[in-house]
Order: structure tokens, then C-alpha cells, then sequence
């Protein structure tokens, strides 16, 4: 043993590595360094795979979702008040419209036969529409001989006394009788006007255009059969116009008698076959 210790050191002089034993302890605790610091590695490197903990509360939804971005909030500008301008109040000024006042009913008269709305207002003296107005009608009504209307205050009805044109006899086999010539001569605007009184607004138009083909809306027209406006045949037709007052050709030269007549015609036959 002695020998065995003497060369452990007489080796341990000549290689400086063997200077002195290692003692058990040492040597296991050495061990137990190097493991750990091999192991150190491998669980940092194993600890990079693992899942990371999943947060709880607001933060979870930034972690599940880390590529959405947040939205951007958008700033709505506040509007402007608007200034208010200042007003200037004029002062309106109210303007009364005076107030029509309708002619009031004078003197009363009785429709005689050939009466029409514009011949009567030139008896009278007074427009057609004033005459209208104070009997409350309008150009469309009708009247016939009874009716009892009157004239605007302050107005008269004057009637011109007929003038009676005697003409030489003539012989039993003239088929032309006697013409007494009416004293009021009618233009054509009011022959026009007395037409459109006659006639309602559906016939009117027709009836025009016959007056201007038979007579050129001349009432005094007549010829050895026929008279007035629509030229009536007086012997061919003098039955029936006795019914409604005429009983001699000359009151046919009256513009209202003759379109009172030419309205009774076209009823007779519901047609305008008198003037085909």
C-alpha cells in the first residue's frame, strides 16, 4: 500500500492533471451540474412550441383575433348654425275689393212672341248682361212668350210699334202672299246670338252652319216659298206653325220667331232632314 501511494504521487509530480483524487461527493454534485445545464436547452426549446395561455376578459379578443385591426373611429363635424338674418316686417296693406252689387228688378214686362234675351236688352236699353243678371239667367235659357221678366231699375222696356208695309193684292193663284217686312232689322252678330239661345250647345253648331249656307245669317232673306234665317217654307210648314203663333210668312223675318220655328222643325223629325 505504501509503495502504491508513494508512485500516486510520484505520477501526480510528473502530470500536472493528476495533482490530487477527486472526492466522491464532488464528483456526483459535477454530474448533477453538467445534467441540469443539458437540460436547460432542451426545455427552453420544447417551452417554444407550447401553446401560450390563453388571457381571460377584453384582452381575449385581441389575442384570438391578433390580424383585425381596430375600426377607426369615425369624427361626425358639428354643423354650423346657421345665422339669422334680419327681417324687416313691412306693413301690408289690405285691399278691399268693393262689393258687385246685383241690378236690382225694375219695371216687369211680358215675353211677347220673336222675344230674345239681346232684342229685349235693346228695347230696354241696357245690356244684354245686365238684363241676364237681374232675371238670373244666362245666355242659355230659354224663354218663350207668357214668361214674365223684368228690366234693371231705372230702365223701361220700349217696344218700337210694328210698321205695316201694304203691298198691291195679288192674284188668288200668286202662291206668294203678303209680306208685312219686320221694323227690326238684326245683324249678323245678333242673329248669331238669338240662334245660340235657341238651340242647345250639342245642336247649335249645325244650326250655324245652315244659316250660313241657306242665308248667310241674313233675317230679312226670303224668296216665293221661303223665309228668314233657315229659310222656312211658310205654305209646306203653315199647319203646325200656327200652333206656335205664326200665321203669316212675315213673322218668319223675325230672327227669334224663325230659329223658335226651325227648333220646332228639326223636332217634329228629330233630324235636320227639313234642310238635306
Amino acid at each position: 500500500m505504501t509503495h502504491q501511494h508513494n508512485n500516486f504521487w510520484a505520477d501526480a509530480d510528473r502530470n500536472p492533471r493528476l495533482s490530487r483524487p477527486t472526492h466522491p461527493l464532488a464528483r456526483r454534485l459535477g454530474l448533477v451540474a453538467v445534467a441540469v445545464a443539458l437540460c436547460i436547452p432542451v426545455a427552453r426549446a420544447l417551452g417554444d412550441n407550447s401553446p401560450a395561455p390563453v388571457p381571460s376578459g377584453a384582452g381575449a379578443a385581441a389575442v384570438l383575433e391578433p390580424s383585425r385591426e381596430p375600426e377607426p373611429t369615425t369624427t361626425l363635424p358639428v354643423a354650423e348654425v346657421p345665422q339669422v338674418a334680419e327681417v324687416n316686417v313691412v306693413e301690408a296693406k289690405v285691399v278691399v275689393q268693393p262689393e258687385v252689387k246685383m241690378p236690382q228688378c225694375g219695371a216687369k214686362f211680358t215675353v211677347q212672341l220673336g222675344d230674345s234675351w239681346s232684342l229685349l236688352a235693346d228695347y230696354a236699353g241696357v245690356g244684354t248682361r245686365e238684363l241676364l243678371q237681374v232675371n238670373r239667367a244666362n245666355a242659355r235659357t230659354v224663354i218663350v212668350p207668357g214668361d214674365e221678366l223684368c228690366v234693371p231699375g231705372g230702365a223701361r222696356m220700349r217696344r218700337p210699334a210694328p210698321v205695316v208695309t201694304t203691298q198691291p193684292a195679288r192674284q188668288a193663284s200668286s202662291p206668294k202672299p203678303v209680306v208685312v217686312v219686320a221694323a227690326k232689322r238684326f245683324t249678323v252678330a245678333q242673329s248669331t246670338q238669338i240662334i245660340r239661345d235657341v238651340f242647345p250647345d250639342a245642336l247649335e253648331k249645325r244650326a250655324l252652319e245652315i244659316v250660313q249656307r241657306e242665308t248667310h245669317t241674313n233675317a230679312a232673306a226670303y224668296n216665293f216659298c221661303c223665309y228668314g234665317l233657315f229659310q222656312i217654307h211658310f205654305q209646306a210648314h203653315k199647319s203646325w206653325l200656327a200652333t206656335i203663333g205664326v200665321t203669316n210668312p212675315s213673322q218668319l223675318l223675325d230672327a227669334g220667331t224663325n230659329a223658335r220655328a226651325a227648333m220646332t222643325l228639326y223636332k217634329r223629325s228629330n233630324s235636320w232632314a227639313a234642310w238635306n
